[in-house]
């Protein structure tokens, strides 16, 4: 596996997480997730201790995950805590139980070790619950390994090439300002400013500026997590004595094995927050995340054609050079460690 156990991944969205028990892949692992009668998040195997059938296919009894097929019921703790057919349980019979976390957004699930997910705290995107923001989004699988999509985020030159009416237009220039890059031992963090210049037009029509205007601009994105990357947009009006006009773009990525990644991307804004606003920008960014799926499913169908190859590196890569290093070193690590 080309990504870490030891990591929190978003399995759901909060929002898709209800009464009614959804099945979902995380590293290869098959999860069932469901709500208590109190609200909270169960995550449990999604395979019956009895025969290999997946409890998402089953129901609800109070706080029981019940199968649809054998009607053993499973505490969400996952012990099995009712047999139809005999008054004892069998001695030990169960299902894995996962850490999880509700943050309101997604539903983060730990597939590793259990004792050790207390030691790493979920990722935090405090701005997809804060009234303060707007935001909107989707999400899908896309058929290609998650180092794919990793890459794709840590350099959002890309974009500029990809769709040039989504682009900031300080993105096309020739000669961009470098990139200044601060690595820790679990995380990345990238930034640099741009000079004033205009904004894309449904930009700065979406924070209400005018087209012609020029605007200090500066760009930062962070690998927060193996499941998480956060890039962020900062447009400084007033010669940057403003207050700053902030895009966030949110990623929460999903190993479902080598060559499948859950992405759940989100779109966050500080400014002009009303509905209207968000249901005009959705179809601009879910056609460009549309287009950059195909592009990352065609790059994971040429290497799984033709084989890895050295790549050609330039300097916007520095960001995404570092953060294979951080997952090469997380999963070595737990080979050591067996």
């Amino acid at each position: 596996m080309t990504a870490p156990r030891q990591a929190w991944y978003a399995a759901a969205s909060s929002d898709d997480v209800s009464r009614v028990p959804i099945g979902r892949r995380v590293l290869g692992e098959s999860v069932v997730l469901f709500r208590t009668t109190t609200g909270s998040v169960v995550a449990l195997e999604d395979r019956c201790a009895h025969r290999p059938y997946p409890l998402s296919l089953g129901r609800l009894d109070g706080d029981l995950i019940v199968s649809g097929y054998t009607g053993f019921a499973y505490a969400p703790d996952g012990a099995c805590v009712r047999v139809p057919t005999q008054q004892h349980v069998p001695v030990g019979a169960r299902v894995r139980a996962f850490p999880v976390h509700d943050d309101g957004a997604f539903v983060w699930v730990w597939v590793g070790t259990p004792e050790s997910a207390a030691l790493r705290p979920a990722p935090q995107a405090p701005w997809l619950t804060s009234p303060e923001w707007a935001s909107f989004g989707q999400e899908w699988q896309t058929a290609a390994g998650i180092e794919v999509l990793q890459d794709n985020f840590a350099d959002i030159s890309h974009v500029a090439v990809v769709d040039e009416y989504i682009a900031p237009p300080v993105l096309s220039a020739a000669t961009p300002p470098p990139l200044e890059v601060e690595v820790s031992e679990t995380s990345v963090r990238f930034w640099r400013s741009f000079d004033p210049a205009p904004l894309a037009a449904w930009h700065a029509r979406a924070l209400g500026l005018p087209v012609e205007a020029r605007h200090e601009q500066r760009e930062e994105g962070r690998f927060v997590s193996p499941g998480l990357w956060v890039d962020r947009w900062d447009v400084l009006p007033d010669g940057g004595s403003g207050q700053a006009l902030t895009f966030v773009f949110t990623h929460a990525l999903t190993p479902v094995d080598d060559r499948t990644t859950r992405h759940a991307w989100r779109v966050s804004r500080n400014a002009a927050l009303d509905e209207a606003t968000s249901a005009t920008l959705l179809p601009i960014f879910e056609r460009y995340y549309r287009s950059v799926q195909l592009i990352l499913e065609t790059l994971q169908q040429v290497v799984d054609r033709d084989g890895a190859r050295p790549d050609v590196n330039v300097t916007a890569d520095a960001a995404g050079m570092a953060v294979r290093k951080i997952m090469r070193r997380l999963v070595a690590d737990e080979a050591l460690r067996g």
